[in-house]
């Protein structure tokens, strides 16, 4: 006979090669600790990795990386009715990049919730409906009702809902901020900030954004917070510290850009990129000639 069953465990969360804390040295991104309510999320030198231990699969994480990089974890199943989110359980309490994504792929626009979990889901729904004012959308209702009257009745069926109501809706949303840039094509959530008189035009920072919110090239240095995810990679790779990423909703946003001049060094003869077009000294002699050097 048989003594044990061979199960098969579902794999491990794990952070891929995509996470930019494991592609560059000084990475600052933590979106993904930040979100995790149970602190499983760590970091060490170009790593990151989830504590299984910890993790209870929450699905906070999959809606905060700039880069799709977890895997093995599915957002959690919510029902719906009506326009409403149902919350009669204390389920995992979403985030409002959760719920944001519910606003535009399901509709959504409110949560009908049980009484003691008001709390629990208030500054959540809060949160939320100032993004989506800022964005001029509709603001999220919300709906209390009383805790649901367990049928004893029917011992094994506690939670079953009474055969005369419609049974609700189930799904999940699309995760990740590039699924958010799908539904909000004209909006952002990031603002790029370049202070031009620091900046030497290198190009460190185009070349390492993914999402191409950065673009150097035709005498134009252009900028697009629609397409920026604040991965904060374009703010590690700047030594002149020119460039700094932070959180901004805005409706309608609009690329900036701003003019360059091909110029040539009457120092060392080479080309390099100014600002202006009378400039004839490249960063690099300029900076030597503050040291001394020329």
């Amino acid at each position: 006979m048989q003594r044990f069953m061979n199960l098969d465990l579902p794999p491990e969360p794990v952070i891929n090669s995509n996470c930019v804390r494991k592609r560059l040295k000084n990475s600052v991104c933590d979106n993904c600790a930040s979100s995790c309510p149970v602190g499983a999320i760590s970091f060490t030198q170009m790593n990151a990795k989830i504590d299984n231990e910890l993790c209870f699969q929450c699905g906070n994480c999959l809606f905060s990386c700039p880069v799709d990089a977890i895997e093995n974890i599915t957002p959690h199943e919510r029902t719906y009715q009506n326009n409403y989110l149902m919350i009669n359980h204390d389920e995992p309490l979403a985030t409002t990049e959760e719920l944001i994504v519910w606003h535009r792929q399901y509709q959504i626009r409110g949560i009908q919730i049980s009484s003691p979990l008001v709390d629990k889901w208030l500054p959540t729904l809060a949160a939320l409906n100032i993004k989506l004012k800022t964005l001029q959308e509709p603001i999220w209702q919300l709906i209390i009702v009383q805790p649901p009257e367990v049928d004893s009745g029917r011992r094994m069926m506690l939670f079953r809902q009474k055969l005369d109501q419609k049974p609700l809706d189930k799904g999940v949303v699309k995760t990740g901020l590039n699924a958010r840039k799908q539904f909000y094509p004209e909006d952002s959530w990031f603002h790029i900030e370049l202070d031009v008189a620091s900046c030497i035009l290198c190009g460190a920072c185009a070349k390492v954004c993914d999402e191409n919110a950065i673009e150097i090239g035709d005498n134009q240095f252009y900028l697009d917070d629609k397409r920026c995810t604040g991965c904060m990679s374009c703010q590690v790779v700047c030594f002149p510290k020119s460039i700094h990423v932070h959180e901004h909703v805005a409706k309608n946003s609009e690329p900036l850009i701003f003019q360059y001049y091909d110029a040539k060094c009457h120092t060392c003869q080479l080309p390099f990129f100014s600002w202006t077009a009378d400039n004839k000294t490249c960063p690099i002699c300029t900076q030597h000639k503050k040291q001394g050097w020329l």
